[in-house]
């Protein structure tokens, strides 16, 4: 089964960047519930403490766990605790890049310490993690960036860039902005990586 959490900042039209499956288990997040139910997305459980929702009379007809305001976790990192109670396959987020929070958006990239198969989605980009291991990444006609998590050794084969056993750190310029050629193999010999697959403009 796969568990999707839709969260804010939610992309304006979700359909068109991800199918879903009508086995998919949905969780929608405080502000993001709106959105969701204006693009007639189902929410199988909302979580939240909705201080963020503008009209909480949409909650009426949902399960929902409603959280404290005053909480040491954010909404969104609460949804993933929901959703790792179901033992899903797979984890995919949707949204939650960006937006005038940039706080959250730092914070959901830390999501990844706890929940290693977590994919996150939005608009214009997708980010995973990448622990030990060789990987064959399909042609991509955009960026791939990579960050170590917090720190890597990698080679890349077959990019626009390569790289041979190169020690990457967690804020490491080099990884920005690269091209898959064919066939292009991502190794990680140690350590793990934030993997970004971005549209290019």
């Amino acid at each position: 089964m796969r568990v999707i959490v839709v969260t804010h900042p939610t992309p304006k039209d979700v359909r068109k960047i991800f199918k879903f499956e009508d086995t998919d288990y949905i969780i929608g997040v405080d502000q993001a519930i709106l959105s969701m139910y204006k693009q007639r997305i189902k929410i199988d459980l909302a979580v939240g403490d909705f201080d963020s929702l503008k009209n909480p009379g949409i909650l009426t007809q949902l399960n929902k766990v409603e959280l404290s305001p005053i909480k040491d976790v954010t909404d969104t990192y609460q949804a993933l605790i929901e959703a790792k109670k179901l033992n899903a396959d797979e984890l995919i987020m949707i949204g939650g890049i960006g937006g005038q929070r940039i706080e959250h958006y730092m914070a959901n990239l830390s999501l990844f310490n706890e929940f290693e198969n977590l994919v996150i989605i939005d608009d214009y980009s997708v980010i995973n993690r990448v622990n030990v291991s060789l990987n064959h990444i399909p042609f991509y006609d955009g960026y791939v960036s990579f960050f170590g998590y917090p720190k890597a050794i990698i080679s890349l084969k077959h990019f626009k860039y390569e790289l041979d056993h190169y020690h990457m750190g967690q804020f490491d310029p080099i990884g920005i902005s690269n091209e898959t050629l064919e066939h292009a193999i991502l190794e990680v010999h140690e350590g793990s990586v934030l993997m970004i697959k971005t549209i290019k403009d």
